[in-house]
């Protein structure tokens, strides 16, 4: 059984689960994208039930005895804990961790108009692939280290050159605009050496991340000099933060 097949059967279980069926169908769509390697087309909405949506399907089944209502609470609380699996879902099936989308990729060509980019330890290469799509020229790079132990590079959807992120800075630095670091791993401190060589280099430098949580080093967010931009705002409009993991865009110098 799948994941989303699980989810199907948890609200099976539940009286009037069909009324869950939209969310079911959204996250469905984006894994027939990420099978088909393509991006998901929009970003995700909160995809865990708010403690609204709980109170009110609670109300909605009062009716129940006793007996049923408890057990209908504890089916409830078990979709809800499914739903938030989905993001290590989609890290461990498709090595999918920033979340990439075509309405978010969208973006860049408008705010960031004829610049060339330069995206470090890319994995499968979503970001870049949906950069090329638009006809935006953008240097894929990743040493692909992790695809000896999982999906990241294994399910690659653009071509990605075997870089490792330094020596990407070191061939293509001075060719880009802008360099691009998505979900960096919070225990390792190559991020930190990457900001150190951005700042020779004086190029723009975006980041996806969440500060001093589950992407980057200590040492990167404490070095890391955060930049308010009105672009990086409206960019951020697109991204998906659909569950208890806040990362988002961040200009960093």
């Amino acid at each position: 059984m799948n994941y989303i097949e699980g989810l199907r059967q948890d609200t099976a279980q539940l009286p009037n689960g069909m009324v869950f069926n939209a969310r079911i169908k959204f996250m469905e769509r984006i894994c027939q994208a990420l099978r088909n390697k393509q991006l998901p087309r929009y970003h995700f909405p909160q995809l865990q039930l708010s403690e609204n949506e709980i109170k009110a399907y609670m109300e909605n089944n009062i009716q129940l005895d006793e007996i049923e209502y408890q057990a209908m609470s504890a089916h409830l609380e078990e979709f809800d804990h499914d739903l938030g699996e989905f993001r290590t879902y989609l890290q461990t099936r498709f090595g999918y961790w920033a979340t990439i989308t075509q309405d978010f990729v969208e973006q860049f060509p408008e705010l960031f108009p004829n610049q060339v980019f330069l995206e470090l330890m890319a994995g499968n290469g979503y970001l870049s692939k949906g950069l090329r799509d638009l006809g935006v020229k953008s240097y894929c790079t990743d040493d692909l280290s992790w695809s000896k132990h999982d999906q990241t590079g294994n399910q690659r959807v653009t071509e990605v050159e075997s870089l490792d992120a330094l020596q990407a800075l070191e061939k293509y630095g001075q060719n880009v605009d802008t360099v691009l670091l998505a979900w960096s791993p919070d225990r390792e401190d190559v991020d930190y050496r990457v900001l150190q060589k951005v700042r020779e280099l004086g190029v723009n430098f975006l980041v996806i991340g969440e500060k001093y949580g589950a992407t980057n080093s200590k040492e990167f967010w404490d070095n890391a000099e955060l930049i308010d931009d009105p672009k990086i705002d409206e960019l951020n409009k697109y991204y998906s933060r659909y569950d208890l993991v806040h990362d988002q865009v961040y200009s960093v110098k």
